[in-house]
């Protein structure tokens, strides 16, 4: 009697392991009925020599084996349903705009929520600026060609291609249709090298273009945008199609609420959750959000409320760089604040480190008279500080020409009262007091006025005040930051209030603030933007009062892994949701 050979039946096995993962998921009974079938069939044509017994304990071990790969295959269907319940609800500001490039506010947490869906050249992780869609990047002797060579196999969220033509389109659409967040005014033309790789000459060196402009730049499909005329008002689906980790699902405009799905072919990696969604909290108490579950990150908690929470294990607090500088302006119109000795007198005055304590309940650091915050790469440890010293102020306003000459309190400077209005805004009323009440001690009167942000930057901007104080963010990243006290300004510098009216001049500061922006050797500009922050600190165009600190709250066992990017995202947004973490983070909720 022949025997039969079961050599043949791995093969069968090894094609089963081939079939697509939903063809595999099958019933033990079809699958059991298939390798039936397949023994019969052997068994009329055969296949070489063997013995049953050998026979039947084969088909059973096999029949084991695919069993198991079933149960491997259904428990992975069930982990992708489980997948489909990681909804991270975190708390937002309300509503900034359809989450399209023109149309959602252009500032920091409504670019934080554009980035989620729309993607840069160049990005910042947890270490700094690393190339994005881009790959590699090279940059000419000059300073002036920048050449990108793109990733491959990159898709917009529609399923066309990534290419080099959409990133051309990009920079020219942008030149005629200007950006708030980002300026392209330093670019002089985008041109295609081949399908992966393009190449941007610039008009003049512009320091900080990779991270402010190639890093923060939303690219855009070209096969959606090259017909759209009035992009301020495109608001159909497809004005938010593009590479990000995250596709719109629903915004709510009333609501104020952002819900995103994950794309499950971002080219960066797997993203770890399944939904972001981005929403108000009931009575706008984030604290109360998180420990009731409705939210599980709160990026915008007072830093109060972070504190409180900071015993407790299942709940991260961080804080952070607020990059961000409140400053005592001046209007140099008054012949008495054009004087740079009783600028310096008054601060002397001020109690910087007070201020942070009774004004901002700790959330801050005293200002620098370099300007430039500590702790931070281009900050001047070296640079004059002015300590709180009443009677050093008195001193030096006396010299300066200063004095009471009726007893009322006030001094006068060459026969007119040092009696100013302070402008501020509505909420900063806390530190108008204390700086009343220091200015009092030397002999200078400030009557407070206070009116809505708005009303504030648009007085300063227009040179309608005496003095006023007011906070500007973008305030980190490239010194180019520093332009603000330059006479001509620069070209893609951060948009901030600037002080109309008669202002502080250098000649001095120009010229090397002008020297630093096309500067290429990082050593020589370091050296460069040291020798500004002294010229700030002895000249005083400004009062440096305080830098905001950040901070936020988490419940680590729900998500873990967000962090501060170093200078803040983009063009210093400083904001723990960086979109990497939802590829490098983890969900921990069961």
């Amino acid at each position: 009697m022949q025997t039969l050979d079961f050599c043949w039946l791995s093969d069968i096995m090894k094609g089963i392991e081939n079939i697509r993962e939903e063809e595999k998921v099958k019933t033990k009974k079809v699958l059991a009925g298939f390798t039936a079938a397949a023994i019969a069939a052997s068994m009329l044509t055969g296949c070489g020599s063997g013995a049953k017994t050998e026979t039947a304990v084969s088909t059973e071990a096999e029949t084991t084996a695919a069993e198991e790969k079933e149960t491997t295959a259904a428990e992975t269907v069930q982990d992708t349903e489980k997948r489909k319940e990681r909804i991270l609800t975190v708390s937002g500001n309300g509503d900034f705009g359809f989450p399209s490039v023109y149309t959602i506010s252009p500032k920091g947490q409504g670019y934080m929520t554009l980035s989620y869906i729309f993607d840069t050249l160049m990005w910042k992780d947890e270490s700094g600026l690393i190339p994005y869609l881009a790959e590699d990047y090279s940059v000419s002797e000059d300073g002036l060609t920048y050449t990108f060579q793109l990733r491959k196999g990159v898709s917009f969220t529609d399923g066309t291609p990534f290419t080099a033509e959409d990133v051309k389109f990009t920079f020219d659409y942008m030149k005629e249709h200007p950006y708030k967040w980002v300026s392209v005014s330093m670019v002089e033309e985008a041109s295609v090298v081949d399908e992966h790789t393009v190449e941007i000459k610039l008009n003049k060196t512009y320091n900080p273009f990779l991270s402010d402009v190639a890093g923060s730049l939303p690219i855009l499909p070209k096969h959606i945008w090259e017909n759209v005329t009035e992009p301020e008002t495109f608001t159909e689906p497809e004005a938010a199609i593009s590479t990000g980790p995250f596709i719109l699902e629903n915004y709510d405009a009333a609501a104020g609420t952002y819900t995103l799905k994950a794309n499950e072919d971002y080219f960066y990696g797997d993203v770890q959750i399944d939904k972001l969604v981005i929403a108000n909290v009931s009575g706008g108490d984030s604290k109360e959000a998180l420990l009731s579950g409705e939210i599980a990150a709160a990026p915008n908690i007072s830093y109060k409320a972070a504190m409180s929470l900071k015993d407790s294990p299942e709940y991260t607090v961080l804080e952070g760089p607020g990059l961000s500088v409140t400053r005592l302006y001046f209007n140099f119109d008054e012949e008495a604040m054009a004087v740079k000795e009783i600028r310096q007198a008054m601060y002397h005055a001020v109690n910087l480190d007070e201020i942070v304590e009774k004004a901002y309940g700790g959330a801050g650091y005293a200002g620098s008279a370099g300007h430039v915050q500590p702790g931070t790469p281009w900050y001047n440890p070296d640079v004059r500080q002015y300590a709180y010293d009443v009677e050093t102020a008195k001193k030096m306003l006396s010299e300066a020409g200063a004095a009471d000459s009726n007893g009322d309190g006030i001094l006068e400077y060459n026969g007119e009262e040092m009696s100013y209005t302070l402008t501020f805004t509505e909420n900063d009323e806390k530190l108008a007091e204390l700086l009343v009440t220091y200015m009092k001690a030397v002999g200078i009167e400030l009557v407070p006025q206070s009116a809505d942000d708005a009303t504030v930057k648009a007085a300063i901007s227009e040179g309608n005040f005496e003095l006023a104080f007011n906070t500007n963010g973008s305030f980190g990243g490239d010194p180019v930051f520093l332009s603000r006290f330059a006479t001509a300004g620069a070209d893609g510098a951060p948009s901030v209030t600037g002080q109309g009216g008669k202002t502080w001049e250098s000649e001095e500061y120009n010229r090397i603030y002008n020297e630093s922006a096309v500067e290429q050797d990082d050593a020589k500009r370091h050296q460069q933007v040291n020798e500004l922050q002294e010229i700030i600190a002895e000249e005083l165009p400004c009062l440096t009062l305080y830098y905001k600190k950040a901070v936020a709250a988490y419940n680590n066992t729900i998500f873990d892994g967000f962090y501060y990017t170093p200078d803040g995202i983009s063009i210093a947004v400083p904001f723990i949701m960086n979109k990497l973490v939802f590829v490098s983070g983890q969900w921990k909720a069961q």
